[in-house]
C-alpha cells in the first residue's frame, strides 16, 4: 500500500494530493487508510476491496491500487463513508455529507463522483445514484460500482459504511462512456464485447472537449469480464487504444456498476462497463 500510494504522488509533479481512491485485490488490507496517510499525509480517503484490479500487465488478484487527485485552482473535493438501511438511504446521507463541505458552492455542484458500494441482497447502484443525485443534482457525474467484497475504506476504524464515495468539484473536463453485454438474441460475441468497449472509452474521452485526459477509471463487471474469456486482454487493448500510451487508466471489477451523466442512464443491462476520463478544469 505504501509503496503504492509513493508511486502515485511522485506522478503527481510536486503537487500536494487532496484525494485518494484506493482499490485492493486479494485479501483486504487493514487500517489501509493508515498506510496510505503515511506517505500522502491527511489526505481524504475512499475505496474498496474487489476481486481484481485492471492494469496494462492484465488483472490484479492480490495487490493495491492508489490513485490520487490535486485539486485545480479554485476547486474543493470531499468524501463521505455512510450507512443505512440500504443504498438509497447510505446515497442520501452521503450527499448531505458531502455537500455539507461546500457551503460557498452552487445548489448543484459540477463534477466527478465515484462510489464504492458493499453488496446487498436485493439492492442496487441504481438506486444509490437515484437518491444521491436528489441531493447532489444533475451536474454531478457519478459512477457507483457494487464491489465483489462487503469491505470499504474511508469510513472510521470500528465503522461498517454501506457506501464510500469521492467527489472533486468543478467546471472539470470529465466523460462517461457505458456499454453492456446485450445482443439481440443469446450472449453477444468476444468481438462484440471488445468493440463496444472501445465505443465506450471513445465517448468518454470525447466528453474532455479536446482536453487530454489525466486519468482514465475502467470499472467492470465481473459477469462481463467471465464473458470474454481469453479476450479480456483484447478488450483492455482496444480500450487502451483509444488514449495516448502515457495516460494513466487502471480499473477494477464490481459485481454490478451503474453510472449518471451527460449520454449515460443506470440501466439493469447485462454485462455493464463504465469508462470514466478526468481531465483539467478550464484556465480562465
Amino acid at each position: 500500500m505504501a509503496r503504492a500510494a509513493s508511486i502515485a504522488t511522485s506522478r503527481l509533479h510536486g503537487a500536494t494530493p487532496d484525494l485518494a481512491l484506493i482499490v485492493t485485490a486479494g485479501s483486504p488490507v487493514p487500517d489501509a487508510g493508515v498506510h496510505a496517510r503515511s506517505v500522502l499525509g491527511r489526505i481524504q480517503i475512499a475505496g474498496g476491496a474487489t476481486a481484481a484490479i485492471l492494469t496494462d500487465d492484465g488483472p490484479m488478484k492480490e495487490g493495491a491500487l492508489v490513485a490520487c487527485v490535486a485539486n485545480a485552482d479554485g476547486a474543493a473535493s470531499g468524501v463521505a463513508a455512510t450507512a443505512g438501511r440500504g443504498l438509497a438511504d447510505a446515497g442520501q446521507a452521503a450527499a448531505r455529507l458531502v455537500l455539507s463541505g461546500w457551503p460557498f458552492r452552487a445548489r448543484y455542484p459540477r463534477g466527478l463522483g465515484i462510489a464504492f458500494a458493499r453488496p446487498a441482497t436485493g439492492d442496487s447502484a441504481q438506486r444509490f445514484l437515484d437518491s444521491w443525485r436528489d441531493f447532489m443534482g444533475p451536474k454531478m457525474r457519478t459512477v457507483c460500482g457494487v464491489l465483489t467484497s462487503p469491505v470499504l475504506y474511508g469510513g472510521a476504524a470500528d465503522s461498517a459504511p454501506s457506501v464510500s464515495v469521492a467527489c472533486v468539484e468543478a467546471p472539470y473536463a470529465t466523460g462517461l462512456g457505458y456499454t453492456d453485454a446485450t445482443a439481440g438474441e443469446g450472449t453477444p460475441s468476444s468481438d462484440a464485447l471488445v468493440h463496444g468497449a472501445a465505443e465506450a472509452t471513445l465517448t468518454a474521452l470525447k466528453r474532455l472537449d479536446g482536453r487530454p485526459a489525466k486519468l482514465v477509471l475502467v470499472i467492470e463487471s465481473a459477469e462481463r469480464y467471465a464473458m470474454l474469456g481469453n479476450a479480456a486482454r483484447a478488450e483492455w487493448a482496444s480500450m487502451r487504444s483509444q488514449m495516448d500510451e502515457s495516460t494513466p487508466c487502471v480499473g477494477w471489477l464490481v459485481e454490478e456498476v451503474a453510472a449518471y451523466g451527460r449520454g449515460v442512464q443506470p440501466t439493469a443491462a447485462r454485462g455493464p462497463l463504465v469508462v470514466v476520463a478526468l481531465g483539467d478544469a478550464p484556465r480562465a
